[in-house]
C-alpha cells in the first residue's frame, strides 16, 4: 500500500514537471538554433551564471530578504484586518450596510494606482510599500471572508443556538470553521498578489528589493539578469502559494477528499 502511494506521488510529481521542462527545453532550442538576439532571449547558461554571480556576492539574497520582509509585514497586517473585518460585516448586517458603498468603491480602485499618491505622501521608504501591500491584502481577504460568513448554513447557527451556544461560541465554533474555505481562498490570492504589487512599487520607487534589481537590469539592458530575477520571483511566489496550501490542509483536515478528481 505504501509502495503504491509512493509510486503515485512520484508519477504526479513527474507530470507536474513535464511542462516546465518542456518550456526550458524549447527555450534552449530556440536560442541555440534560432535566429534570436541574446538581448531578446539570453541562453539559459547565462541566466544560470548570473544566478551564481548574484548569489555568491550576496546581492540576490539581500534583495530577496528586503522584498520578503516588506511583503510579510504588509500581508500579515492587511489579511488579518481583512479577515476580522469580513467576519464582523458578515455577522452584523447593519455594519455591512454602513460600509457597503465605501468598501466597494475603494475595492474598485486598482491598488497599483495608489502607489504614486502614497509615494507623494510618505516618500520612498518602506512605509508606502508596506501600506500598499496591506491595502491589497485587506481587500483580497475581506470580500471572500464576508461571503463565506454569509453563506454559512443558517441551520447550523440555529442548531447551535438551540443547544445554548452564545454569539461568541457560534462565531468561533460554527461560523469561522464553515467559512474557512472561503477565507483561505482569499488568503491564497492575497499572498501571491501582494508580492506582485510589491514588485511593481519597487520598480517605480525602490532602491532595494527584487523589483529594484529587475529595473536596474532593464536600465542596463541586461536581459539575463532580468530573466534570473523573474525566475526567482516565480519560485518565491510558488513557495508562498505552497505554504498557504500546506497550512490550509493542517487547519482544515476535514476538507481533504471532498472534491472529485479523475
Amino acid at each position: 500500500m505504501a509502495d503504491h502511494k509512493l509510486k503515485k506521488t512520484a508519477a504526479r510529481f513527474l507530470l507536474k514537471c513535464l511542462l516546465p521542462l518542456a518550456i526550458f527545453l524549447g527555450w534552449e532550442i530556440a536560442v541555440t538554433y534560432g535566429d534570436i538576439p541574446p538581448l531578446l532571449l539570453p541562453k539559459l547558461a547565462k541566466v544560470g551564471a548570473d544566478f551564481v554571480k548574484y548569489s555568491t556576492n550576496g546581492e540576490l539574497f539581500h534583495h530577496i530578504f528586503i522584498s520578503l520582509r516588506r511583503c510579510a509585514i504588509g500581508f500579515f497586517i492587511g489579511s488579518t484586518l481583512g479577515i476580522v473585518f469580513g467576519i464582523l460585516l458578515g455577522w452584523f448586517k447593519r455594519l455591512e450596510d454602513f460600509f457597503d458603498f465605501t468598501l466597494n468603491f475603494s475595492r474598485a480602485i486598482p491598488k497599483t494606482a495608489l502607489a504614486p499618491l502614497l509615494i507623494v505622501w510618505f516618500g520612498f521608504g518602506d512605509f508606502p510599500k508596506v501600506m500598499l501591500i496591506g491595502l491589497a491584502a485587506f481587500f483580497y481577504t475581506v470580500i471572500p471572508t464576508l461571503e463565506g460568513v454569509q453563506n454559512v448554513d443558517s441551520l447550523l447557527v440555529k442548531s447551535a443556538r438551540s443547544m445554548g451556544a452564545g454569539d461568541r461560541q457560534i462565531v468561533f465554533g460554527v461560523i469561522l470553521p464553515a467559512a474557512m474555505p472561503s477565507i483561505y481562498a482569499g488568503i491564497r490570492i492575497a499572498a501571491t498578489s501582494s508580492f506582485v504589487i510589491l514588485l511593481f512599487v519597487e520598480i517605480i520607487s525602490g532602491n532595494s528589493g527584487l523589483g529594484f534589481l529587475l529595473e536596474d537590469a532593464r536600465e542596463s539592458l541586461n536581459t539575463s539578469t532580468m530573466f534570473m530575477t523573474l525566475i526567482v520571483v516565480g519560485i518565491l511566489g510558488f513557495s508562498l502559494d505552497w505554504l498557504v496550501r500546506y497550512t490550509e490542509k493542517k487547519v482544515m483536515p476535514w476538507q481533504r477528499g471532498k472534491t472529485l478528481s479523475r
